[in-house]
Protein backbone atom coordinates (compact mmCIF):
# COMPACT_ATOMS: atom_id res chain seq x y z
CA UNK A 1 0.00 0.00 0.00
CA UNK A 2 2.53 2.17 1.46
CA UNK A 3 4.61 1.53 -1.95
CA UNK A 4 2.13 2.35 -4.23
CA UNK A 5 1.10 5.72 -2.31
CA UNK A 6 5.20 6.43 -3.05
CA UNK A 7 4.69 5.56 -6.96
CA UNK A 8 1.74 7.63 -7.39
CA UNK A 9 3.58 10.39 -5.47
CA UNK A 10 6.66 9.77 -7.78
CA UNK A 11 4.43 9.78 -11.14
CA UNK A 12 3.23 13.36 -9.72
CA UNK A 13 6.46 14.72 -9.20
CA UNK A 14 7.59 13.51 -12.24
CA UNK A 15 4.38 14.82 -13.98
CA UNK A 16 5.07 18.58 -12.86
CA UNK A 17 8.77 17.95 -13.02
CA UNK A 18 8.48 17.62 -16.87
CA UNK A 19 5.36 20.04 -16.72
CA UNK A 20 8.12 22.49 -15.45
CA UNK A 21 10.51 21.50 -18.01
CA UNK A 22 8.25 21.75 -20.95
CA UNK A 23 6.95 25.40 -19.48
CA UNK A 24 10.50 26.51 -19.09
CA UNK A 25 11.76 25.36 -22.86
CA UNK A 26 8.70 26.45 -24.02
CA UNK A 27 9.84 30.30 -22.61
CA UNK A 28 13.00 30.01 -23.73
CA UNK A 29 12.22 28.97 -27.34
CA UNK A 30 9.83 32.16 -27.19
CA UNK A 31 12.55 33.66 -25.95
CA UNK A 32 14.96 32.91 -28.78
CA UNK A 33 12.18 33.45 -31.17
CA UNK A 34 12.09 36.63 -29.84
CA UNK A 35 16.13 37.92 -29.82
CA UNK A 36 16.38 36.00 -33.43
CA UNK A 37 13.85 38.75 -34.42
CA UNK A 38 15.08 41.67 -32.44
CA UNK A 39 18.41 40.72 -34.18
CA UNK A 40 17.37 40.37 -37.23
CA UNK A 41 15.87 43.80 -37.15
CA UNK A 42 18.43 45.50 -36.34
CA UNK A 43 20.84 44.10 -38.59
CA UNK A 44 18.04 45.03 -41.58
CA UNK A 45 17.59 48.63 -40.09
CA UNK A 46 21.54 48.82 -40.16
CA UNK A 47 21.57 47.54 -43.53
CA UNK A 48 18.76 49.61 -44.86
CA UNK A 49 20.46 53.22 -42.92
CA UNK A 50 24.34 52.13 -44.35
CA UNK A 51 22.58 52.37 -47.94
CA UNK A 52 20.40 55.29 -47.84
CA UNK A 53 23.24 56.92 -46.28
CA UNK A 54 26.10 56.08 -49.01
CA UNK A 55 23.46 56.40 -51.56
CA UNK A 56 23.62 60.30 -50.13
CA UNK A 57 27.05 60.47 -50.17
CA UNK A 58 28.86 62.90 -52.38
CA UNK A 59 31.46 59.89 -53.10
CA UNK A 60 28.92 58.43 -56.20
CA UNK A 61 28.96 61.90 -57.23
CA UNK A 62 32.05 63.32 -58.54
CA UNK A 63 31.03 66.26 -60.71
CA UNK A 64 28.99 67.58 -57.79
CA UNK A 65 31.53 66.26 -55.34
CA UNK A 66 34.64 68.11 -56.98
CA UNK A 67 31.67 71.18 -57.32
CA UNK A 68 31.28 71.77 -54.29
CA UNK A 69 34.90 71.65 -53.17
CA UNK A 70 36.08 73.91 -55.54
CA UNK A 71 32.93 76.39 -54.06
CA UNK A 72 34.04 75.80 -50.68
CA UNK A 73 37.75 76.45 -51.32
CA UNK A 74 38.33 78.84 -54.34
CA UNK A 75 37.96 82.07 -55.32
CA UNK A 76 37.79 80.62 -58.90
CA UNK A 77 35.76 77.38 -58.48
CA UNK A 78 35.47 76.74 -62.43
CA UNK A 79 39.28 76.94 -62.91
CA UNK A 80 39.86 74.97 -59.30
CA UNK A 81 37.03 72.65 -60.99
CA UNK A 82 38.50 72.17 -64.87
CA UNK A 83 41.77 71.31 -63.26
CA UNK A 84 40.69 68.54 -60.87
CA UNK A 85 37.70 67.10 -62.79
CA UNK A 86 39.73 66.64 -65.92
CA UNK A 87 42.30 64.83 -64.36
CA UNK A 88 40.04 62.62 -62.57
CA UNK A 89 38.17 61.69 -65.80
CA UNK A 90 41.07 61.08 -67.91
CA UNK A 91 41.86 58.25 -65.32
CA UNK A 92 41.92 54.91 -67.25
CA UNK A 93 39.49 53.25 -66.34
CA UNK A 94 37.55 56.11 -64.81
CA UNK A 95 36.43 56.04 -61.40
CA UNK A 96 33.21 56.09 -59.92
CA UNK A 97 33.61 57.14 -56.89
CA UNK A 98 35.85 59.17 -55.18
CA UNK A 99 36.67 60.98 -51.68
CA UNK A 100 37.99 64.17 -49.98
CA UNK A 101 41.69 62.47 -50.07
CA UNK A 102 41.66 61.66 -53.76
CA UNK A 103 40.21 65.58 -54.64
CA UNK A 104 43.65 66.75 -52.99
CA UNK A 105 45.63 63.94 -54.69
CA UNK A 106 44.57 65.55 -57.64
CA UNK A 107 44.76 69.15 -57.27
CA UNK A 108 48.13 67.58 -56.01
CA UNK A 109 49.30 66.47 -59.53
CA UNK A 110 47.41 69.50 -61.46
CA UNK A 111 49.89 71.60 -59.49
CA UNK A 112 53.14 69.73 -60.53
CA UNK A 113 51.44 69.85 -64.24
CA UNK A 114 51.63 73.40 -64.38
CA UNK A 115 55.10 73.18 -62.43
CA UNK A 116 56.36 71.27 -64.86
CA UNK A 117 55.38 73.56 -67.74
CA UNK A 118 56.90 76.12 -65.78
CA UNK A 119 60.21 74.54 -65.64
CA UNK A 120 59.82 73.92 -69.20
CA UNK A 121 59.31 77.66 -70.25
CA UNK A 122 62.84 78.19 -67.87
CA UNK A 123 64.67 76.02 -70.05
CA UNK A 124 63.68 77.17 -73.32
CA UNK A 125 63.78 80.74 -72.54
CA UNK A 126 67.23 80.12 -71.11
CA UNK A 127 68.38 78.64 -74.48
CA UNK A 128 66.89 81.46 -76.04
CA UNK A 129 68.64 84.42 -74.49
CA UNK A 130 72.04 82.76 -73.10
CA UNK A 131 74.32 84.12 -75.97
CA UNK A 132 72.47 87.75 -75.57
CA UNK A 133 71.95 88.83 -72.07
CA UNK A 134 73.76 87.72 -69.00
CA UNK A 135 71.63 89.11 -66.21
CA UNK A 136 68.55 87.58 -67.66
CA UNK A 137 70.37 84.09 -68.26
CA UNK A 138 71.28 84.33 -63.77
CA UNK A 139 67.37 85.60 -62.83
CA UNK A 140 66.55 82.26 -64.69
CA UNK A 141 68.42 79.83 -63.64
CA UNK A 142 67.93 81.27 -59.98
CA UNK A 143 64.28 81.00 -60.63
CA UNK A 144 64.79 77.14 -62.02
CA UNK A 145 65.99 76.40 -59.02
CA UNK A 146 63.17 77.63 -57.07
CA UNK A 147 60.81 75.68 -59.43
CA UNK A 148 62.89 72.17 -58.59
CA UNK A 149 62.92 72.89 -54.83
CA UNK A 150 58.95 73.35 -55.19
CA UNK A 151 58.59 70.34 -57.28
CA UNK A 152 60.63 68.56 -54.97
CA UNK A 153 58.01 69.61 -51.93
CA UNK A 154 55.32 68.14 -54.45
CA UNK A 155 56.68 65.12 -54.85
CA UNK A 156 57.29 65.04 -51.04
CA UNK A 157 53.51 65.24 -50.73
CA UNK A 158 52.39 62.94 -53.51
CA UNK A 159 54.81 60.29 -51.98
CA UNK A 160 53.28 60.63 -48.13
CA UNK A 161 50.18 59.92 -49.58
CA UNK A 162 50.89 57.29 -51.83
CA UNK A 163 48.95 56.61 -55.50
CA UNK A 164 45.37 55.89 -53.87
CA UNK A 165 45.20 57.34 -50.75
CA UNK A 166 43.35 55.96 -48.21
CA UNK A 167 39.59 57.23 -47.63
CA UNK A 168 40.21 59.25 -44.31
CA UNK A 169 44.11 59.79 -44.37
CA UNK A 170 43.46 63.54 -44.62
CA UNK A 171 41.82 63.21 -40.74
CA UNK A 172 44.77 63.09 -38.90
CA UNK A 173 46.54 65.56 -38.16
CA UNK A 174 50.51 65.20 -38.39
CA UNK A 175 49.54 64.06 -41.89
CA UNK A 176 47.60 67.50 -42.58
CA UNK A 177 50.17 69.73 -40.70
CA UNK A 178 53.09 68.02 -43.16
CA UNK A 179 51.11 68.20 -46.24
CA UNK A 180 50.46 72.22 -45.37
CA UNK A 181 53.94 73.26 -44.33
CA UNK A 182 55.09 71.10 -47.94
CA UNK A 183 52.79 73.00 -50.07
CA UNK A 184 53.77 76.53 -48.27
CA UNK A 185 57.22 75.69 -48.69
CA UNK A 186 56.37 75.05 -52.54
CA UNK A 187 54.45 78.31 -53.05
CA UNK A 188 57.04 80.30 -51.45
CA UNK A 189 59.67 79.27 -53.79
CA UNK A 190 57.29 79.69 -56.87
CA UNK A 191 56.62 83.45 -55.36
CA UNK A 192 59.99 84.08 -55.11
CA UNK A 193 60.72 83.20 -58.73
CA UNK A 194 57.54 85.21 -59.82
CA UNK A 195 58.99 88.33 -58.04
CA UNK A 196 62.47 87.75 -59.21
CA UNK A 197 60.94 87.94 -62.71
CA UNK A 198 60.36 91.48 -62.37
CA UNK A 199 64.22 91.72 -63.02
CA UNK A 200 64.29 90.75 -66.75
CA UNK A 201 62.59 91.60 -69.94
CA UNK A 202 59.04 91.05 -70.40
CA UNK A 203 59.20 89.81 -73.38
CA UNK A 204 60.77 86.89 -71.50
CA UNK A 205 59.35 86.70 -68.38
CA UNK A 206 55.39 86.79 -69.41
CA UNK A 207 54.87 83.51 -70.64
CA UNK A 208 56.82 81.69 -67.33
CA UNK A 209 54.51 83.91 -65.11
CA UNK A 210 51.62 83.20 -66.75
CA UNK A 211 52.55 79.35 -66.16
CA UNK A 212 53.82 80.24 -62.44
CA UNK A 213 50.82 82.06 -61.41
CA UNK A 214 48.35 78.87 -62.86
CA UNK A 215 51.00 77.01 -60.46
CA UNK A 216 50.23 79.05 -57.52
CA UNK A 217 46.58 78.74 -58.26
CA UNK A 218 46.70 74.76 -58.26
CA UNK A 219 48.60 74.95 -54.83
CA UNK A 220 46.13 77.41 -53.40
CA UNK A 221 43.46 74.78 -54.00
CA UNK A 222 45.23 71.98 -52.60
CA UNK A 223 46.33 74.42 -49.37
CA UNK A 224 42.42 74.89 -49.46
CA UNK A 225 41.33 71.55 -49.27
CA UNK A 226 43.76 70.95 -46.16
CA UNK A 227 42.66 74.01 -44.30
CA UNK A 228 38.21 73.34 -44.89
CA UNK A 229 39.31 69.16 -44.23
CA UNK A 230 36.08 69.24 -41.83
CA UNK A 231 33.76 70.55 -43.46
CA UNK A 232 34.66 68.77 -46.53
CA UNK A 233 34.20 65.75 -44.77
CA UNK A 234 30.74 67.00 -43.54
CA UNK A 235 30.06 67.72 -47.21
CA UNK A 236 31.08 63.96 -47.93
CA UNK A 237 30.11 61.73 -44.68
CA UNK A 238 26.41 63.47 -43.11
CA UNK A 239 25.44 62.29 -40.21
CA UNK A 240 22.51 60.26 -39.39
CA UNK A 241 20.14 61.67 -37.23
CA UNK A 242 18.97 58.54 -34.96
CA UNK A 243 21.80 57.25 -32.36
CA UNK A 244 21.77 53.71 -34.51
CA UNK A 245 22.42 55.46 -37.52
CA UNK A 246 25.58 57.11 -36.33
CA UNK A 247 26.72 54.04 -35.00
CA UNK A 248 26.43 52.38 -37.90
CA UNK A 249 28.04 55.49 -40.21
CA UNK A 250 30.79 56.45 -37.63
CA UNK A 251 32.28 52.59 -36.92
CA UNK A 252 33.18 50.06 -39.05
CA UNK A 253 29.91 48.22 -40.13
CA UNK A 254 31.29 44.51 -39.98
CA UNK A 255 32.66 45.10 -36.46
CA UNK A 256 28.53 46.23 -35.41
CA UNK A 257 27.70 43.24 -37.35
CA UNK A 258 30.31 40.77 -35.26
CA UNK A 259 28.94 42.57 -32.07
CA UNK A 260 24.94 41.94 -32.33
CA UNK A 261 26.41 38.24 -33.86
CA UNK A 262 28.42 38.03 -30.29
CA UNK A 263 25.93 39.18 -28.43
CA UNK A 264 23.19 36.83 -29.71
CA UNK A 265 25.76 33.58 -28.85
CA UNK A 266 25.98 35.08 -25.35
CA UNK A 267 22.10 34.93 -24.71
CA UNK A 268 21.91 31.44 -26.27
CA UNK A 269 24.78 30.42 -23.58
CA UNK A 270 23.05 31.81 -21.00
CA UNK A 271 19.59 30.64 -21.97
CA UNK A 272 21.37 27.08 -22.54
CA UNK A 273 22.35 27.52 -18.20
CA UNK A 274 18.88 28.31 -17.49
CA UNK A 275 18.13 25.14 -18.91
CA UNK A 276 20.03 23.31 -16.72
CA UNK A 277 18.91 24.42 -13.82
Amino acid sequence: MDESISNKERLVQDEKSSSRTKRKLRMIICLLALFTLIIVAIISVSIILKHETESKSLSFYPTNAITLVCDLISEYPDSCYDSIAALHYAQIPSRDKINPSRIFILSLYASRIELDNVASSIEKAISEVHMIDTKTVGVLRNCQGMIEFALKQLNESETSLGIDPDEKILAINKVVWDLQRWIGEAMGQVQRCYDLLEKIPSTVRAEIREKSYEAQQNMKNSRGILQNMDDIFDLFYPRIGTALGSLVWEFDYGLTVWLFCFEYLLLIFLFCLLLRV
